[in-house]
């Protein structure tokens, strides 16, 4: 009986500590790049368009075009300085949907930016990530995005007309 019990015991406690493992692997995401400044930028001419500030966002909803895409890239900075994004850096831009289900927006990382695809019109959420080659760096807050079919891209810009 105390073989059985032993068994018993072994066999509960490796499948205790299997689960434990496993949700270590697949559970949440630790952040482990310390984040001090993120904002999120126009590619092509570098005009900020959102900052994170604590736990929130200053600026956006940001305005993506019904059928058309809107095209992002980010600053990042920890305490040593400027992290360097995209292409053969050593960190890249991702995101994804604040929430399951049909969202109005597509999500396609670039090398040195993302694709933000407006599908169908409609208000969502998503959240900026930063990776460390495929090891998970650091996410945002959630951001507003807003799919509108009369779109103007200055309103994106925050020093021309954030919303």
């Amino acid at each position: 009986m105390t073989t059985k019990r032993t068994r018993r015991t072994v066999l509960a406690a490796s499948g205790s500590l299997t689960m434990l493992g496993l949700a270590g692997c697949f559970g949440g995401d630790e952040e482990h790049v310390a984040v001090e400044s993120f904002e999120l930028v126009d590619p092509e001419t570098g005009d900020s368009l959102a900052t994170v500030a604590d736990d929130r966002w200053e600026g956006g909803p940001l305005l993506v075009p019904l059928e058309g895409t809107l095209s992002v890239g980010a600053r990042a900075e920890d305490a040593d300085g400027e992290l360097a994004l995209g292409g053969d850096e050593p960190y890249r831009l991702g995101a994804v949907p604040a929430e399951d289900g049909d969202d109005p927006v597509a999500i396609e990382p670039r090398e040195d930016r993302l694709d933000l695809i407006g599908r169908a019109t409609g208000e969502t959420r998503i959240v900026a990530e930063l990776w460390d080659g495929d090891r998970f760096g650091w996410d945002s807050p959630e951001l507003a995005v807003e799919v509108v079919d009369d779109f103007e891209d200055a309103a994106n810009h925050r020093d021309t007309g954030t919303r």
